[in-house]
């Protein structure tokens, strides 16, 4: 992706990697090229042409010839910040962490930095500590994806109130609209509040349809749980229906699509629905379940019979515990 650089040799526009801004270093470019100059050997020159090998794809020769640049300049920020996105190519998030931690403690005003950093610590799964280095007030043209970024950490750290305050400031943003009313309907459901969460996954679903979001298989469970909720049987069977045209290994979808048809009175295709769920995962007691007893009362008896049998050690709170778990929306990964 192309972008501009301001005569600062920093970055204006949209992100090269990751999933709303790239790794500080990609804004040396610009810098570097004013330095072809120096001697062949000097940290500029073999920054220089680090970064052109990672713009060419050739990561191995780029991390090297970067260490060294590192290792001639080592309080050089940006070169420092360079590598960092180096190993993050390399899949090394360990090593690119540990030089991000690095330049930001260089230059710790740097808000791209500090961006950087954060994101590659939720990929680990480490919300807290991304939130502690997003604190404060990032560069103005950070702030969009500072935001969301912090409202992701809140929200998986189960801190409803501020993720929501959060994703707020940005849902009204074209590239935040989709994954900020994702996690907005998510909220809202998790508080019991269906009517209020129903169109924010609508708005989800409506704009998050594009090839680069794998999570879309999410976004549609999701909205068909709700609607599902609300009693809105027709529409979320569709829902379900277009889960599973994303990603059709997951029996819950199917589950949920039967149940839709068994409440539409469309009892021979919900039982086949149901038959489908419990092939897709043999250890599925609750799609076993269900679909005995649908068996038992539109079906066939002796199906029903030989079910009932299968999950004959299912007590009513298993069955109980298992809905629950069932009624749970699914946890979208980290926007791409």
């Amino acid at each position: 992706m192309k972008e501009t650089l301001d005569e600062d040799g920093r970055r204006n526009g949209s992100s090269v990697a990751g999933w709303v801004t790239a790794m500080a270093a990609s804004i040396l470019c610009a810098c570097f090229s004013q330095m072809y100059g120096q001697q062949p050997n000097s940290a500029a020159a073999q920054a220089s042409a680090g970064w052109k090998a990672y713009e060419e794809g050739r990561f191995t020769d780029a991390s090297s010839l970067l260490e060294e640049a590192v290792k001639q300049s080592p309080r050089n920020a940006d070169y420092v910040a360079a590598l960092a996105e180096v190993d993050s190519k390399l899949n090394q998030p360990d090593a690119a962490i540990k030089l991000l931690k690095r330049a930001v403690l260089l230059k710790p005003e740097d808000s791209e930095f500090r961006l950087d950093l954060a994101q590659l610590l939720q990929k680990k799964e480490n919300d807290q500590e991304a939130l502690e280095i997003l604190q404060g007030h990032p560069n103005p043209q950070l702030a969009d994806p500072w935001h969301f970024s912090r409202g992701f950490s809140l929200f998986r750290l189960g801190r409803l109130a501020s993720a929501s305050g959060e994703f707020k400031l940005v849902v009204q943003k074209p590239q935040f609209t989709a994954p900020a009313s994702f996690f907005l309907g998510n909220i809202a459901y998790m508080q019991g509040q269906f009517t209020q969460a129903e169109p924010y996954l609508a708005t989800a679903v409506e704009l998050g349809n594009t090839g680069r979001n794998k999570a879309f298989n999410v976004y549609t469970y999701d909205y068909g749980l709700v609607l599902y909720k609300l009693g809105r049987f027709a529409e979320a069977a569709q829902q379900f229906k277009a889960s599973i045209a994303q990603y059709d290994a997951d029996p819950l979808p199917w589950m949920f699509l039967g149940r839709c048809e068994e409440e539409l009175g469309n009892y021979s295709e919900a039982i086949a629905m149901l038959e489908t769920s419990t092939q897709k995962d043999s250890t599925f007691q609750l799609a076993d379940y269900e679909l005995a007893r649908l068996q038992q009362r539109h079906g066939d008896p002796k199906r029903a019979e030989e079910l009932f049998k299968k999950i004959s050690d299912m007590k009513e709170e298993d069955v109980n515990r298992e809905q629950e778990r069932a009624m749970r929306l699914k946890a979208a990964p980290r926007p791409q």
